[in-house]
């Protein structure tokens, strides 16, 4: 069985990490020369920090508190 690839992990957990109240965004970012999942949060909580791992299928999870942020039409 191959490795999955980056993008493949991120489609697969972004709806379910989404839904954590304070997450605003998850995509594909890097650590150093690795790909990485980067999960936008509002902030940095408890419940988002049980809720997500540091680690998703072999790729590791950097939270990165952002703010919040809104869409403006």
């Amino acid at each position: 069985m191959s490795n999955p690839k980056i993008e493949e992990v991120v489609s697969e957990v972004t709806e379910q990490w989404m839904a954590i109240e304070g997450v605003s965004g998850v995509g594909q970012g890097r650590i150093g020369d690795k790909d990485c999942i980067e999960v936008l949060v509002t902030t940095k909580t408890r419940k988002i920090e049980d809720a997500i791992p540091s680690e998703f299928k072999g790729f590791p999870v950097k939270v990165r508190e952002v703010g919040d942020i809104s869409i403006q039409e």
